[in-house]
């Protein structure tokens, strides 16, 4: 896999050969989003987006068939042609298939409506379905551009929901994550404080937290500061674990700890 830290390709590695990041652990915090605790259960649960299975194979190009070629077998220069046309338009057509099978894309992202119109149902199902769309845009546990287009206007819109009525801290948190993978990694550090001001035992964003923290330790030049913020993550990953040490959070946040997820190791 690619180090979500620094970009290498470190392969099956279980630290990053760039930069020394522990990449077992980073899978296993983004391999599902966890369960929350509390809340009216309106948002995705507060957890890291799943990555996304194999896309199915793209449809096989169509071939000539043998009636055609008796068919034109007078006009070989004309069927050279024909054959040409048709295996260029079957091959749009299979790359347009994989395209629409859920691969993937790969080019510049295309613009995202972020409808912020509607009730706060209709808002948080719609941000809900846009955090899905970013999350199967993650071929390596890391968003495509079109991944952080989708995550951004699902940021908008739960930002819109939470607007109308604040204080699930599961949309709350999730808003914070969509904003993480967006690549705003302060506004989703000051989101989740948000949520964490108002109910501090909240594990989901205890957790989240933490994950942040590490990833704004590792991204720091200065060591002192680096471990600053590696310091504020073992202490909310440690705050997780103690809200309740047997729950999916709880275990994630501490095998993070175990293998010091947290540690800072700035980039060169």
């Amino acid at each position: 896999m690619y180090c979500p830290e620094c970009g290498n390709d470190a392969d099956d590695a279980k630290f990053c050969p760039e930069c020394g990041a522990d990449l077992a652990v980073v899978k296993s915090a983004l391999s599902g989003k966890t369960t929350g605790q509390r809340g009216t259960g309106s948002g995705r649960q507060s957890g890291r987006p799943p990555k996304p299975g194999s896309a199915p194979p793209p449809p096989a190009k169509r071939g000539v068939s043998p009636a055609l070629i008796w068919g034109i077998f007078g006009g070989i220069a004309v069927m050279v042609v024909v054959i040409v046309i048709i295996m260029g338009t079957a091959g749009a057509g299979g790359d347009d298939a994989a395209t629409d099978a859920g691969t993937p894309s790969n080019g510049p992202a295309a613009p995202i409506d972020a409808d912020t119109s509607g009730n706060y149902r209709e808002l948080v199902t719609r941000a809900n379905g846009l955090y899905d769309q970013g999350a199967a845009e993650m071929p390596d546990g890391i968003p495509t551009e079109q991944g952080a287009a989708y995550f951004d206007a699902a940021a908008k819109v739960y930002e819109a929901a939470w607007a109308k009525q604040p204080g699930d801290p599961n949309v709350g948190t999730d808003w914070a994550i969509a904003l993480f993978y967006s690549g705003n990694v302060d506004g989703a550090v000051k989101q989740v404080n948000v949520v964490l001001k108002a109910d501090p035992r909240f594990q989901p964003g205890l957790f989240n937290k933490g994950i942040f923290l590490s990833h704004v330790s590792r991204m720091t030049q200065d060591k002192a500061e680096a471990k600053k913020y590696a310091d504020q993550a073992r202490a909310a990953l440690s705050a997780a674990v103690a809200v309740d040490p047997s729950s999916q959070v709880g275990k994630q946040a501490a095998a993070a700890l175990e293998n010091n997820v947290p540690t800072p190791a700035p980039t060169q």
